[in-house]
């Protein structure tokens, strides 16, 4: 990896002039991120100062406002919304009330409408394989506002009817590798149940392939609750330790049988 050469100090205010057009021919820059970069020059505040009037009289440091609308107007073209608008300006010192009224002017001028903009770039994007949470991170990138894309996504033909990606995940599940993926970490029947319905897996054929499991001993929910039992340190010739553990065992989905015979 190599180390950034380190900056030159200025020995005269030609050499923050210098600077100054280097840094504005790679590419447009406001008058906070040059001042930056002319920090990194000289400590003389004096020549920074100077400089940066000068640059802006002669037309080659836009104000804070010109540099704002041009740069509304350029991303509003390239159909990114708002939000992306007031981040990137905000992150080249350009004050919240400059951006607001920059935003303001353009969209009435060029009468903008963002919702619009977002239907636009929606239609541009190719939905094979993608999910809804994957479209809508997308669209959140382009700058546009969450109320936006949710009402966007809904009455689009095809966006409103995207899987999620716990959904696509949930439809490649092996139910039976599911359940004994859940087995192995001491949970019970409801337990499981209810984890693989909240993870969106078809859970239909469960209490067959439950029985299954059982029948051909892939799976003894009895062993698996006296040993969820065993990690916990409960006197069971204590009535109220006794009741703790019911409670215990019950909480991790194991039936009343399993519980009762683990505990006798």
């Amino acid at each position: 990896m190599f180390s950034q050469r380190p900056v030159k100090p200025a020995k005269t205010i030609d050499n923050v002039y210098g600077s100054a057009f280097y840094h504005l021919e790679a590419k447009d820059r406001t008058i906070d991120e040059l001042r930056k970069k002319l920090v990194a020059k000289t400590d003389n505040q004096e020549w920074i100062d100077t400089v940066l009037n000068d640059l802006i009289e002669r037309g080659y440091l836009k104000p804070d406002k010109d540099f704002a609308i041009n740069f509304v107007e350029r991303a509003f073209s390239a159909e990114k919304g708002s939000q992306f608008i007031i981040t990137k300006l905000k992150e080249k010192g350009i004050s919240a009330t400059v951006i607001s009224e920059a935003i303001e002017y353009i969209t009435h001028r060029d009468e903008i409408c963002e919702f619009s903009l977002l239907n636009r770039r929606l239609e541009q994007i190719n939905f094979e394989g993608l999910s809804s949470d994957k479209l809508y991170t997308t669209l959140t990138k382009y700058g546009f506002k969450s109320s936006d894309i949710r009402e966007a996504i809904k009455s689009h033909s095809i966006a409103s009817t995207l899987p999620s990606k716990m959904q696509i995940k949930a439809d490649k599940a092996d139910l039976v590798k599911e359940i004994e993926k859940l087995a192995r970490k001491l949970k019970g029947k409801s337990v499981i149940k209810r984890e693989l319905k909240q993870k969106l897996i078809d859970i239909s054929t469960f209490d067959e392939e439950i029985e299954k499991l059982e029948m051909d001993g892939s799976i003894d929910f009895y062993e698996n609750c006296q040993l969820r039992l065993d990690k916990k340190r409960f006197d069971l010739s204590n009535s109220k330790d006794k009741s703790k553990a019911y409670a215990y065992l019950y909480s991790h989905g194991f039936s009343s049988d399993e519980i009762k015979e683990t505990l006798n």
